[in-house]
C-alpha cells in the first residue's frame, strides 16, 4: 500500500520516481489550494488502483509496447467448441433444472453492473431509471428490486444481499432513485453501492499521464466493468458473503429484464456441473457484434473456457477456415451475454490471490504511423467477462446455453442504430425491442403454463422505417411467480387472452376461469373468475412528433395510447 503524499516535496520526489516529472513542470505557478487538490488526487487513484499508479503506468508500458507491434494477444492459441449445457425451456429438463436452482437462491448475492449513461440510447439519464414497458412504467432497478424481494420471499424471508456498482456519473442518481422509492421494498441494509473510480488517461507510449487542460489534475477515463472483481475485493464485500455461508455470486447488466428469469436453471447447472464459473449464453451469427465464448488451446496444450470480443475473433478464426456454424446458420461459439453465475468460495480465493485485477487492454488511437503518439488520450481498461483469465486449467468453467428472448434482451441502442441493425437482420437491442420481448417473454411463460393466447400482431407499428410488431402486451409482477413452476401453480382452470389485450398479473393471484379480450389488471390473493370483454386497453403508436416528448418515449420511437 502506498503512504499517502503530505508535502509539495513528497509530491515532486514521488512523479519524479515513477516517470511523471511532466505533470509539475509548472508547478509554481499554481496556488498551494490547487496543489493541494493535487495531492489529493494522487493519493486517490493511488488508493482506488491495486498498487497505486506506479503499478498501474508499469502495466500500461507492457500493453502498450504490445499494441505499438501489433501483437495479438490470441497468436499462439487455436480455437475449440466450448463444452457447455444447453438447455431447451421447453424440456423436462428445464423443470428440473430450475427446480435445482431454486434450493440455491437462499444463498446467491446479486451484483448490478450500473456505471453508464444512456448515452447510446440518445437517453439523458441512468439507465436503470429507464422504464422497461410503458403500460406500468416500471424501471429496470424496480424490476430487480422486486425479484429479489419475492425470490427472498421462497425461502423465509432470508435476505439476500444486493450490491450496485456505479460510477461518478451514475452514483447520486441511483442512490437518489433507491431513496425516494425506499428502495423498491428492500431493506436498505442489504443494499450496497460501491463506486467505480477512474483511472489515469495517457499521452504516449511511454504511459506519461495526461493533464486537465489548464491544472495540475491528472485527466481520468472510466476503466471497465471489469473493476467490479476490484470492487468487490478492495470493499471486502466478497469475503464477508463468504464468511457467512452464502454460496453463489450472480453478476447481471443494467438492462437486461430478462436474466433473472434464467437465474434458477443457471443455478441448477452450476450446482449440478460444479462450475466455478457459469455464463449464460445465447445462439449469436457469424459477424455478430457481440462477444463468443470459445475453448483456446495454446502451444502447451493447454485449454481455458474464455470470452472473445468480436473484433478478436475474426482474425482468430481466419486462420483456421472460418468460423464455423450449425444447421441454421448460428456460429458454434456461443454469444457471451455478461450475465455470470460464480461460485463464491473458489471467487473469493481467487479475489485473495489476485486482488481482483483483471486482464487489462489498450486501444490507442495513433497520430502517426510511428505509432509513439496519440490522437487523442487513451487509458487501460478491462471487461468483467475476462475472468478466467485469472484461472487455471483445472478451474471448471461452462455455460448454460438458452434461448435468446428467454434470457437476453439488452437495452443500449438508438434508433438510428436499430434501423441500421434491422437492415442487417441483427437484434435491434433498443428501447423497442427490449420491452417488445419482455411482454413476449410474459406472454410465453403464461402458455406454458397451460394459458391459451394466439401468437399473433396487435400492434404494428413503423417509425420511420423502424419496424415494431407487438403480441399481446402482458406483465408479470415478480410477485405472480419467480420459477416457471410457481406461475404454473397460479393456473387452475381454463384461461384464455386475446391477442389484442393488456394484462398485469401480480400477488397471489389464482387464475381459475377466465378470458380476457381487452384490459384487466388482476393483482390479488383471492381466485379469479372473470369474463372481461370489450374493455379497450391501451394502443402503442408511432410517434408524430418529438417535441416535449419524455425521453424515455422519445427513444423508443412510440407512445402508449391510453
Amino acid at each position: 500500500m502506498n503512504q499517502d503524499i503530505q508535502t509539495q516535496d513528497q509530491l515532486i520526489e514521488y512523479l519524479t520516481s515513477i516517470d511523471q516529472q511532466h505533470l509539475i513542470t509548472y508547478i509554481h505557478n499554481y496556488t498551494q489550494q490547487q496543489i493541494t487538490e493535487f495531492i489529493d488526487q494522487i493519493n486517490q487513484l493511488n488508493r482506488n488502483y491495486p498498487g497505486g499508479i506506479k503499478e498501474y503506468a508499469n502495466r500500461a508500458r507492457k500493453l502498450l509496447l504490445d499494441a505499438s507491434e501489433d501483437v495479438n494477444p490470441f497468436a499462439e492459441y487455436t480455437a475449440h467448441v466450448p463444452q457447455g449445457q444447453n438447455v431447451d425451456i421447453y424440456s423436462e429438463e428445464y423443470c428440473r433444472l430450475e427446480q435445482l436452482g431454486v434450493e440455491e437462491i437462499k444463498d446467491t448475492c446479486f451484483v448490478l453492473v450500473a456505471g453508464g449513461l444512456g448515452e447510446r440510447l440518445g437517453y439523458d439519464g441512468i439507465k436503470v431509471a429507464l422504464p422497461i414497458e410503458l403500460v406500468t412504467n416500471t424501471t429496470y432497478l424496480e424490476y430487480y428490486c422486486q425479484f429479489i424481494l419475492n425470490l427472498q420471499k421462497k425461502h423465509g424471508n432470508k435476505l439476500l444481499p444486493f450490491a450496485i456498482m456505479t460510477s461518478d456519473d451514475t452514483h447520486k442518481l441511483t442512490l437518489q432513485l433507491l431513496e425516494n422509492n425506499l428502495y423498491f421494498g428492500l431493506q436498505k441494509e442489504q443494499v450496497t453501492l460501491i463506486k467505480q473510480e477512474k483511472v489515469p488517461a495517457m499521452l504516449d507510449n511511454l504511459a506519461h499521464f495526461a493533464q486537465v487542460p489548464g491544472k495540475l489534475l491528472i485527466d481520468t477515463k472510466p476503466h471497465g466493468h471489469g473493476d467490479i472483481h476490484t470492487l468487490l475485493y478492495m470493499s471486502g464485500l466478497a469475503q464477508k458473503w463468504k464468511n457467512e455461508g452464502r454460496k453463489w455470486l450472480f453478476i447481471f447488466q443494467d438492462t437486461n429484464a430478462q436474466a433473472f428469469r434464467a437465474l434458477p436453471v443457471v443455478l441448477g447447472v452450476s450446482k449440478e456441473n460444479k462450475f466455478e464459473l457459469n455464463s449464460v449464453v445465447v445462439s449469436r451469427k457469424p459477424g455478430e457484434a457481440v462477444g463468443a465464448i470459445c475453448y483456446l488451446v495454446d502451444k502447451n496444450n493447454k485449454g481455458l473456457t474464455l470470452n472473445v470480443e468480436y473484433n478478436q475473433l475474426d482474425p482468430l478464426v481466419k486462420a483456421q477456415g472460418g468460423e464455423p456454424v450449425d444447421e441454421q446458420g448460428f456460429s458454434k461459439y456461443p454469444g457471451n451475454i455478461n450475465c455470470l453465475l460464480f461460485s463464491l468460495i473458489e471467487y473469493e480465493t481467487v479475489l485473495q490471490e489476485t486482488k481482483g485485477l483483471i486482464a487489462e487492454f489498450i486501444n490507442p488511437k495513433y497520430a502517426d504511423a510511428t505509432k509513439t503518439k496519440f490522437k487523442s488520450s487513451s487509458r487501460l481498461e478491462c471487461m468483467m467477462q475476462d475472468y478466467p483469465k485469472l484461472l487455471g486449467p483445472e478451474n471448471k468453467v461452462g455455460f448454460t446455453a438458452l434461448n435468446r428472448r428467454f434470457c437476453f434482451s439488452a437495452c443500449k441502442n438508438d434508433l438510428a442504430t436499430a434501423q441500421a441493425k434491422q437492415k442487417s437482420n441483427l437484434p435491434l437491442e433498443c428501447a423497442g425491442s427490449s420491452e417488445n420481448d419482455f411482454y413476449w417473454l410474459n406472454a410465453e411463460l403464461l402458455r406454458m403454463a397451460g394459458v391459451q393466447i394466439p401468437d399473433s400482431v396487435s400492434d404494428e407499428l413503423n417509425y420511420n422505417g423502424l419496424e415494431f410488431k407487438f403480441g399481446p402486451k402482458i406483465v408479470l409482477h415478480p410477485s405472480f411467480g419467480v420459477t416457471l413452476s410457481e406461475i404454473k401453480s397460479r393456473i387452475k382452470g381454463k384461461v384464455q387472452i386475446s391477442s389484442n389485450s393488456t394484462v398485469i398479473l401480480g400477488g397471489q393471484a389464482e387464475l381459475n376461469s377466465v378470458n380476457i379480450d381487452g384490459y384487466a389488471q388482476l393483482f390479488g390473493n383471492g381466485q379469479f373468475n372473470v369474463d372481461i370483454k370489450g374493455a379497450d386497453g391501451p394502443k402503442l403508436v408511432a410517434l408524430e412528433q418529438q417535441d416535449g416528448v419524455p425521453g424515455y418515449i422519445k427513444i423508443r420511437g412510440y407512445r402508449l395510447q391510453k
